[in-house]
């Protein structure tokens, strides 16, 4: 649930890049795993050639070892060999040199008959001579003699390795199965160059390597200059299971990575094993695989080139749009916007213009329909006055005339007078803050008079404020004082206090406050009142008082103004208001 939820509060272009990326990761990865089968696919062919290769090489050589050990075989019980080695004291030199003559072409056949031989000898104590294909020497030692027999019982391959020499040997008789010394020793040396020749023409590469070696005589033979690598591949050899006949694996090296495949020969006791490095074998699909990666990452750049110019495509005329709407929304009507390609944004452009043509129009027939009526209920508020204060006012004049008391009823005649020019002016709705303020110093003198000083009237300076600054609804600050002395203070004997009060704020507004001390004001009937100010219900059918004054405001300075009520420093109801320094025109201007 959490993906969808994430979804929705994406924008357009993560949308359109992750949709791409859906369609084509998959492909990536499917292509990723072909190239991964096709590199298995061709490291198993390149390792079961190396297999092939390292088969047939050590068939070959096994062949050729098995036919000379045959010729050896056949040499043994040859007669020239035999009456040497028996009766040669006996026979005429005549005779005896043609026995060596016939069998050092003998052994000049055999020597031919293989690459892999550089010579050919039959050693014969009883003539006292080597004889070898072409040419003969000098016989062998008696130490020698031992050491090849020694040889001979230790060794489990035919083909011993004596002075760095590798010799296959045929001594008679067999010192496996007799102690007696040696009638004769038929010996063929290897040729070496020959061998690494050999070892040579398995390898297809200056990196690849072969080596032909007997682990239990301790000699190697090698193709390949890379010494390392060979130590490491006899000791990967060697820790196989001597049952393995054949092989492969990998082999780590100054990480780099090497296969290694090899075989056992049974009847040589030897191993032929052949290695090359990994990068030969998956060189052209590195290229491949390198190629491919490129190639992922162009893809990658043309989705995001083409997910952010379809993106542009969409976005850009959506958040015209957007903006558009949004200076609507602030109330400017008269944009039009425009844009240039035919499609379907040029029609939603258009219908946008139809709407918000529409959309002034009506507002503007709205518009002057509420202020005509907002205008009426101010007149309508207005003059609503109360009456027993104008006849209470009146008996109070009268008695002072009827008392004599002139200065009193020329000062109350004066306020009165004041009051009525104020309230009965009907050339405009509004007023300064000042004019505002010395109608209610009128009003409370007046009360003054009528209260005979049981109410003590605090008064504050007026702030300075400009002849042409903000203007405010006509009386909206007397009846607050008004509220006072009828709610507030009409159980109030003596000691009753009414102040009225003016200061600047920090952002350059302008408090007016009420407050007094009346003693029958509970928490309940504040938060009734408050709750009843605060209510934005038009039904409201009482237009006297705090809520008119309140209605008032809200007409004049919008729905976030009016007045605010609260606990006063002298216990009784604190009535505030809050004129704007920065709204000297009504808000619907």
């Amino acid at each position: 649930m959490r993906f969808p939820s994430l979804m929705r509060k994406m924008t357009i272009f993560p949308k359109l890049l992750l949709t791409f990326l859906v369609a084509i990761v998959p492909l990536f990865f499917v292509s990723l795993q072909m190239n991964r089968m096709g590199a298995d696919s061709v490291r198993q062919e390149i390792l079961a050639s190396m297999e092939s290769r390292i088969h047939y090489h050590m068939g070959s050589l096994e062949a050729e070892m098995e036919r000379l050990i045959r010729l050896h075989k056949q040499y043994i019980v040859d007669d020239d060999v035999t009456k040497l080695s028996m009766i040669s004291p006996i026979l005429p030199y005549y005779d005896v040199m043609l026995m060596e003559k016939r069998v050092q072409n003998k052994l000049l056949v055999m020597k031919n008959s293989s690459l892999y031989i550089a010579e050919a000898k039959a050693y014969i104590p009883l003539i006292g001579k080597t004889l070898l294909s072409t040419n003969y020497e000098l016989a062998m030692t008696e130490e020698e003699v031992r050491e090849l027999q020694q040889l001979n019982r230790s060794q489990v391959s035919p083909v011993v390795y004596w002075k760095g020499k590798l010799l296959l040997n045929s001594i008679n008789p067999d010192p496996s199965y007799s102690d007696k010394s040696p009638a004769y020793i038929l010996q063929s040396e290897m040729d070496q160059p020959r061998l690494k020749s050999f070892l040579s023409q398995i390898v297809n590469g200056d990196r690849e390597g072969s080596l032909l070696f007997n682990e239990e005589q301790e000699w190697v033979l090698r193709s390949g200059a890379e010494e390392p690598v060979q130590a490491i591949a006899r000791q990967f050899v060697k820790q196989q299971p001597q049952e393995l006949k054949s092989g492969q694996g990998k082999i780590e090296i100054h990480n780099r990575n090497y296969y290694v495949a090899f075989e056992r020969s049974q009847l040589l006791n030897m191993d032929l094993v052949l290695y090359m490095p990994e990068e030969q074998v998956l060189g052209p699909l590195d290229k491949y695989r390198t190629w491919f990666w490129i190639l992922s990452g162009i893809s990658l750049a043309v989705v995001v080139a083409f997910s952010y110019w379809i993106f542009r495509l969409i976005h850009f005329p959506l958040r015209k749009m957007v903006r558009a709407f949004r200076k609507v929304e602030n109330g400017d009507l008269s944009l039009t916007i425009v844009h240039r390609n035919y499609d379907e944004f040029q029609y939603l452009y258009g219908q946008f213009n139809v709407m918000v043509g529409k959309l002034k129009h009506s507002i503007q027939e709205v518009y002057e329909s509420r202020i005509m009526a907002q205008q009426s209920e101010l007149k309508q508020l207005q003059s609503q006055i109360n009456p027993h204060f104008l006849y209470n006012t009146y008996f109070m004049v009268h008695r002072m005339a009827e008392a004599h008391d002139v200065d009193n009823v020329t000062k109350a005649t004066k306020y009165l007078g004041e009051y009525f020019q104020y309230i009965t002016r009907n050339s405009s709705d509004e007023a300064t803050v000042e004019e505002e303020w010395n109608h209610t110093l009128a009003y409370l003198e007046i009360q003054q008079m009528r209260s005979h000083n049981r109410i003590e009237a605090r008064v504050s300076e007026l702030p300075e404020v400009k002849p042409d600054g903000v203007r405010i609804p006509r009386l909206i600050l007397q009846p607050l004082v008004e509220n006072a002395y009828q709610h507030g203070l009409k159980s109030k004997v003596s000691g009753g206090i009414v102040a009225l009060t003016a200061k600047r704020l920090q952002d350059g507004a302008l408090a007016l406050s009420v407050e007094d001390n009346g003693d029958e004001l509970s928490d309940e009937c504040l938060s009734d009142l408050r709750y009843r100010l605060e209510s934005k219900r038009e039904d409201q059918t009482e237009k006297t008082g705090l809520l008119n004054v309140h209605r008032r405001l809200s007409l004049r300075f919008g729905e976030d103004c009016g007045l605010s009520v609260s606990r006063s420093a002298f216990g009784g109801l604190k009535v505030e208001m809050v004129v704007p320094a920065d709204r000297g025109e009504r808000k619907e201007e």
